[in-house]
């Protein structure tokens, strides 16, 4: 039993170590991954586009922004968060249908990911980061 315990302890403070040691790329990199999921619709402009689609626009905009860009916050608020056009505010769609500003989202998956440990000792979120009671 002490072995076990041992063996967890190392696991979580290694997971903790690691996502410590992400570099502002690798967070950005996994911020964009976000949209993979099949549940996220994103907007832009009030049309919907799948995950694929937001990926390579946000990865487009964030080259053509690539000075600017040089913290994971930085990607949320100078690229992923509005649409440089009109300014209107990305949105993303899960699939129970409630949506929320791109920006706040992936700000929730940003704060996560300094969080390691969250997901042994806290209960299990959804994409819009509410535990899944709340997002009937």
């Amino acid at each position: 039993m002490l072995r076990l315990l041992s063996v967890l302890t190392f696991v979580l403070l290694g997971s903790a170590a690691f996502a410590a040691q992400m570099t502002e790329q690798e967070k950005i990199h996994s911020l964009l991954n976000s949209f993979d999921s099949p549940n996220v619709t994103f907007i832009r402009n009030g049309e919907e586009h799948d995950g694929a689609w937001a990926k390579a626009h946000l990865s487009e905009k964030m080259a053509m922004t690539k000075p600017e860009v040089k913290t994971a916050d930085d990607f949320i608020n100078k690229v992923a968060s509005s649409s440089s056009e009109t300014g209107k505010p990305y949105m993303v769609k899960m699939q129970n249908g409630q949506t929320m500003e791109s920006g706040k989202w992936l700000q929730m998956k940003l704060t996560n990911m300094a969080q390691p440990s969250a997901g042994a000792a806290a209960p299990m979120k959804n994409d819009m980061g509410t535990a899944p009671e709340m997002a009937k």
